[in-house]
């Protein structure tokens, strides 16, 4: 009933001084209604809400759109309802003396359940606790050091999931008893201390370096077993060719003995056989003296002499 009461006001001060015929009275009614109305009007804005209280105790709440109060009698405080973000720094130290730290933003609201009494979220958030903020501040501080001591800096990487499910958890039912819901918590970085953080920045680099040298020692390996396959195929190909040729050969000297045999009977196969030979040899050595800077000397199987002097291929032909 007493949000009514200024309404009332508004409305019977003036017929009153109407009706009683006081005319000097309606100017002071004017400037009384004027300053009642910017004393006592309470507009509201979209996600916002306020409560109200009645000389010190809380009344009702005040959700958006137009209001009266009692001016003198009645207070407001306002409650956003709207997401709000909360950056957190948090530095703790694991069981290996190592120093981490976190940057986290946690988003948090108001949600109004259009519940009016102590019991409902609005009366808890204003009510019953001053600043959120420190009280996050200080359980995700909490939590995380119960949680580091039994780490080590290695573990942290292979554990933090778990790590921000229970701080999530934590921080969730916290600040559920003072009204709050928690949207979601974001991790924006996590970093050791620069020195430990350069000591794994020089381990990682060497296990990469090893990697790298095993894998080129392992081309290497491939690389050397390919080229002796390659060769012991050309090797393979290289006397498959020469066995061709020498019997290809032999087939030609068998084909030019039989011919020279055809026209002359006397003649055995040795001899014709040395003949050949000889002229095979004697062509040879012609195309290497033949060349330009060369020497050559032609020993005789024989070693056949000439006044007690080895005799030269010239001398020979010369004769």
């Amino acid at each position: 009933m007493l949000r009514f009461i200024v309404p009332l006001l508004l409305i019977i001060v003036p017929i009153v001084s109407i009706s009683i015929g006081w005319v000097i009275a309606i100017l002071p009614s004017i400037i009384f209604e004027i300053v009642l109305i910017s004393l006592s009007i309470r507009i509201v804005q979209p996600n916002t809400v306020k409560t109200v209280e009645f000389l010190g105790k809380f009344n009702r709440i005040l959700r958006p759109g137009f209001h009266f109060i009692i001016p003198f009698l009645e207070w407001t405080k306002n409650q956003v309802l709207y997401r709000r973000n909360f950056p957190v720094e948090v530095e703790w130290i694991t069981n290996d003396n190592v120093t981490w730290y976190i940057w986290l933003n946690v988003i948090y609201y108001v949600e109004d359940e259009w519940n009016d009494t102590r019991e409902g979220n609005i009366y808890k958030s204003v009510y019953n606790i001053d600043d959120p903020k420190t009280m996050m501040r200080a359980t995700i501080d909490e939590q995380l050091r119960a949680m580091m001591v039994a780490f080590t800096h290695k573990n942290i990487f292979e554990k933090r999931e778990e790590i921000w499910e229970v701080i999530e958890s934590r921080l969730r039912e916290k600040l559920s008893t003072f009204g709050y819901r928690l949207d979601s918590i974001q991790v924006r970085d996590v970093k050791l201390e620069n020195s430990v953080m350069s000591a794994m920045n020089k381990i990682v680099e060497t296990e990469k370096l090893k990697e790298a040298a095993l894998n080129e020692a392992e081309a290497n390996k491939i690389m050397q077993v390919k080229e002796a396959e390659a060769e012991k195929e050309s090797k393979i190909l290289l006397w498959e060719g020469m066995a061709g040729q020498r019997m290809k050969i032999a087939e030609w000297f068998k084909e030019s003995v039989d011919m020279i045999k055809k026209t002359d009977d006397t003649l055995n196969a040795e001899k014709v056989l040395k003949f050949l030979l000889d002229s095979s040899r004697i062509e040879t050595l012609w195309n290497i003296g033949s060349k330009d800077n060369t020497k050559l000397v032609y020993l005789n199987e024989d070693l056949e002499w000439r006044e007690s002097k080895l005799l030269s291929w010239s001398d020979i032909m010369d004769k």
